[in-house]
Order: C-alpha cells, then sequence, then structure tokens
C-alpha cells in the first residue's frame, strides 16, 4: 500500500478517543437542552437528490457540494440539514397536528469549499427546526436555546448578532426588484458580507501590530486577488470593446500596485499599507457587485421567456447603507427608520423585526447587536436572522447561525409552514472550548480491570465480568495474558478504580480479590459479594 492511501482527503480529520469524547461531551450537552425545551430528535439520509438543494439556493451551489451520479439521477452529500427536514415534513411523515413541532438533530454534513483552519469539508452539525408557528415569540425561544446551549458548555465572550431578512426582501421588492433577482441577490451579498468581515478582522489584528497566521495571509492574499482579477478582466474588457461598463469607471479598475506584494508587505512589517490595501478591499467588493448587477444584471424566465433586469446603482447603493445598519437596539431601529420610514412593506417589516427582539427580553436576552449585513447564503430565509460568533475563533468565528423560513416546507410541495430554526458546527464548538479552557473531565475507561494471573482461569475472569458488567459496571478484562503486576500497572494507566484479581484460589473457592487501586489495599470476597461492593467503593 503506497503512502497517498493513507494520506487523509484534503478537508477531512481523524477523531482519536480523546477528540471523540471532547464531541461527544458537546453533544450530550446539546442533548440535555434540546429536551429541556422539548425537542425530538430526528435523523435523515447522508445523501438526498441534487435538485432538493438547487431548488431555493439555485444552481450555484453545484459548486459548493459533492455531487454525483446514479441511476436515479443526481444526488448530493447534504450540506445542510434544513431542506432534509422539511422535505421529510413536505412528504408527510410527521404528525404536523401537535405542531409547533420542536425538532433537532445531530450529523455529518459536507461542503466542496476550499479547506481552512477551523472550516472542513467533512463537518457536523447539531440544529434545531420549530415547525408552525409564525409569532416573534417562535424566534425568540430558537434564539435563546441557541445561547443556553453556549451557556451549559461554559463558554464565555460569545456575540450574538440579530438581523432580519424581511426588511432586506421589502426593500428589493419596494424598489420594483423582481423576485427571481432577489432571490439571485441574496448569495453574492452573503459572500459580500462574510468577506468584509474576515478583511475587517484581519485589519484589526494589523491595526495591533500582529502579524498574521500563515492561513489568515493566504486568506488574505486569495480575497484581495479576487478582487484584483475581477479588476484586470473588466479593464481587459474595456479595452477590447466588450465590456458594458461607461470608461468613466477605467481609473476604478486600474489595481493598485501593492495589491501585487502583499506577502512582501506582510514580512516587512507595513501594517499601515495593509490595513489601506484592506480598507480598499472592502469598498472594491462592493463596487464590484454594483457594477455587476447594474451593468451586466441578471437573466432569468419569466412567462417561458428569458428576460435581463439591471439593478439600478442608486438601490445597490442603498441596500449597501442597509447593511451597514450595525448596533445597539434602539440606534439600529431609528437607523432603519431613518431609511425608510415607519410605512409600506418596508415598515412592517420592521415593526415585526423589532417585535422579535422585544420577544428575546421575555427570554433573558438583552445582550446582542443588531446587524443588517446578516443576509445568510441560503435562499430561503425569509424574516430573522441570526449568527453567534466566538471571537477567538478569528476568521472562522461563527458558531451558530439561523433564521426564519416561511415558504420552504410550502415550495417542498407540503403544507403551509412558518418554520424557524439554527444549526451549530460542531467542530468549532470543541475548538471553543479548547480555546476558553474549558476541558470536560473525561471519564476513565473503565472502572473495574479484571485480571485473570493465569491462562487456566480465563473462563472463571470471563465470567466475572461479564457478571459486573450485567450490573451496569463497566468492566475490561485483561486479554493480553499479561504478568500480574504489568497487568494491573495497565489498570493504573487506564484509570481504574479497582482490579479484580483472579487465581486458582478464587476459581476453587467461588470467590474474587478486589484490590482499590488508590489505596493499594484488597480483599477477598464471595462472587456473589462482588457487584454491591464494587458499587459501594466506586461510589465513595
Amino acid at each position: 500500500m503506497g503512502e497517498l492511501a493513507l494520506k487523509l482527503p484534503r478537508g477531512l480529520r481523524d477523531w482519536p478517543p480523546r477528540e471523540m469524547a471532547k464531541r461527544a461531551y458537546v453533544e450530550q450537552a446539546i442533548r440535555r437542552m434540546m429536551a429541556l425545551y422539548g425537542y425530538e430528535e430526528v435523523c435523515t439520509p447522508i445523501f438526498e437528490r441534487f435538485e432538493l438543494f438547487a431548488l431555493r439556493s439555485g444552481e450555484e451551489i453545484r459548486n459548493r457540494m459533492f455531487v454525483f451520479r446514479t441511476d436515479e439521477g443526481e444526488m448530493a452529500l447534504r450540506p445542510e440539514l434544513t431542506a432534509p427536514v422539511a422535505r421529510m415534513i413536505a412528504s408527510g411523515k410527521l404528525d404536523i397536528s401537535k405542531r409547533p413541532l420542536r425538532l433537532f438533530y445531530i450529523g455529518p454534513c459536507y461542503r466542496y469549499d476550499e479547506p481552512q483552519a477551523g472550516r472542513y469539508r467533512e463537518f457536523w452539525q447539531a440544529g434545531v427546526e420549530l415547525i408552525g408557528s409564525a409569532e416573534p415569540e417562535a424566534d425568540a425561544e430558537v434564539i435563546r436555546l441557541a445561547t443556553r446551549v453556549l451557556e451549559e458548555l461554559g463558554l464565555k465572550g460569545w456575540v450574538l448578532r440579530v438581523g432580519d431578512m424581511s426588511v432586506v426582501r421589502a426593500f428589493l421588492a419596494e424598489a420594483g426588484v423582481p423576485e427571481e433577482v432577489r432571490n439571485r441577490i441574496v448569495g453574492p451579498l452573503d459572500a459580500i458580507s462574510s468577506s468584509a468581515s474576515k478583511l475587517s478582522l484581519y485589519r484589526e489584528k494589523l491595526a495591533r501590530g500582529e502579524h498574521l497566521a500563515p492561513e489568515e495571509l493566504a486568506d488574505l492574499v486569495r480575497r484581495c486577488d479576487e478582487v484584483r482579477l475581477w479588476k484586470e478582466e473588466e479593464l481587459a474588457r474595456l479595452d477590447a470593446g466588450e465590456s458594458p461598463l461607461p470608461r468613466s469607471y477605467e481609473s476604478l479598475l486600474e489595481p493598485d500596485p501593492r495589491v501585487y506584494r502583499l506577502r512582501e508587505l506582510h514580512a516587512s512589517s507595513a501594517f499601515q499599507e495593509l490595513c489601506d490595501l484592506i480598507d480598499q478591499a472592502v469598498r472594491e467588493l462592493l463596487l464590484m457587485a454594483k457594477l455587476r448587477w447594474a451593468y451586466y444584471g441578471f437573466t432569468y424566465e419569466c412567462d417561458g421567456e428569458r428576460v435581463a433586469y439591471k439593478l439600478p446603482p442608486e438601490v445597490a447603493d442603498e441596500l449597501f447603507r442597509l447593511m451597514e445598519v450595525v448596533g445597539p437596539r434602539e440606534q439600529a431601529l431609528q437607523a432603519l427608520r431613518d431609511l425608510f420610514g415607519s410605512s409600506g412593506a418596508v415598515g412592517e417589516a420592521i415593526s415585526r423585526f423589532q417585535a422579535v427582539l422585544d420577544a428575546l427580553t421575555w427570554f433573558g436576552i438583552r445582550d446582542y447587536v443588531v446587524d443588517m449585513s446578516i443576509v445568510r447564503g441560503l435562499e430561503y430565509y425569509t424574516g430573522t436572522v441570526f449568527e453567534i460568533d466566538f471571537p477567538p475563533l478569528g476568521a472562522q468565528k461563527q458558531v451558530c447561525g439561523g433564521g426564519r423560513y416561511d415558504r420552504l416546507i410550502e415550495e417542498f410541495g407540503g403544507p403551509s409552514l412558518p418554520a424557524v430554526g439554527f444549526a451549530f458546527g460542531i467542530d468549532r464548538l470543541v475548538l471553543a472550548m479548547e480555546l476558553s479552557g474549558v476541558s470536560p473531565e473525561l471519564a476513565p475507561r473503565c472502572d473495574v480491570y479484571v485480571v485473570p494471573v493465569s491462562p487456566e482461569v480465563l473462563a472463571y475472569a470471563a465470567q466475572v465480568a461479564e457478571l459486573l458488567r450485567s450490573e451496569g459496571i463497566r468492566a475490561e478484562l485483561e486479554l493480553a495474558r499479561r504478568r500480574l503486576r504489568d497487568a494491573l500497572s495497565m489498570a493504573d494507566r487506564l484509570g481504574a478504580r479497582l482490579a479484580v484479581i483472579i487465581g486458582p484460589r478464587e476459581v476453587e473457592q467461588g470467590q474474587a480479590t478486589l484490590r482499590d487501586m488508590a489505596r493499594r489495599e484488597q480483599v477477598s470476597l464471595p462472587l456473589a459479594d462482588l457487584p454491591g461492593e464494587v458499587r459501594k467503593r466506586l461510589a465513595a
């Protein structure tokens, strides 16, 4: 077997016992909270038909998924679990008369993205879906449940950010943007917001005079290169007379020469220049989107025909101003009203958003930031959206994200049921615990180590181990035929509190010798009394 066969594919990881124990600890905490709030566990298949995810997330999602073909058509490894749960409900497999349904799940998901620190191609999600209530208190309960999990894990310093997609959608609708185009704008908006957020994190670090980690520098270069390459390609189209952009934009498309020397600037600690370039990259991200939408536009199908729509630049500018609304509750709500007033569809959306924020106080949540830059990349979100960040994780700081999706189940052919939910990244929760110094007390592999002193007593020793196990006591049988001293040393290494020594005398008399590993004392007793004595000593 070659070395390549033993090498894990990029973006995957193994979970040795100690790491698995940390993950199990997180999952157990999640299950405890779910039980307190009345959520029931569900499970869906690892892969589904590709159309299930493309229906509301668009064909563009193909490049971010593991897609393969079977005799039934195209399938995809699930990138998330909301759509599969919605499909389960739409297909009539749950009793919706008990609504609101409170469901939760834990399982692996897959994405075909470039792996980064804390961002794997196989990742574990835990999430909830509350199905059947459109009321603000449903949003608030779900958000509170997410924060309760973090409290249960002992994490501190996380930041809750809350936004609302219905405000964004209502603004675009009032601006005359067709619904199909509105959906097509959501994905790029999320990418812009995410990229700007990561660039800002790098800027903060550089402004403090700190060098970026290798993976952070690589990500910074990649994001700046995306903008630079677009500018170079657009300039080439302008020169060839193939670009719809006016010549007046030519000077804006000229790349800053310093962008070719990002690594060099970083190596020489030219932090101020890097900060300037990052500020410029954020502005150019917005410019890039605005010019694409305004001059290239969108093509979509309407009444059986392909039509084109170009977003007016002033609409894009106002959309970006909306996304800049970030701050405390009252300040942010006032900023939204200053932008849009209190009437019309946008005013109604703002009022409902305020109702959700009011409901958060009923559940004891007052420490949060209103952040209208949260748009979430999946097109099915229709109302409240929220994210929880753990800043010590750096660029991959988001540990939880979710929101309201009121039409997804109906679009899958099911009944009209409003819904709200969220998902945790378990991998990131484990990493957050490590960075917080939260170390779960891991149980030893066994409580009792049963040691046969010779092959002749193995049968009796096996019966003793099975007796203890039948009484609910975690017992491990020595299977390597070690000498007594070596076997007791192994019991110590495994963290066993007690050892049971079996020799010819114990077999002959129907007894067992129980050794307390901490006190280095032992006692012989009848086999029938062994489970009770073991339980008493373990309890002590």
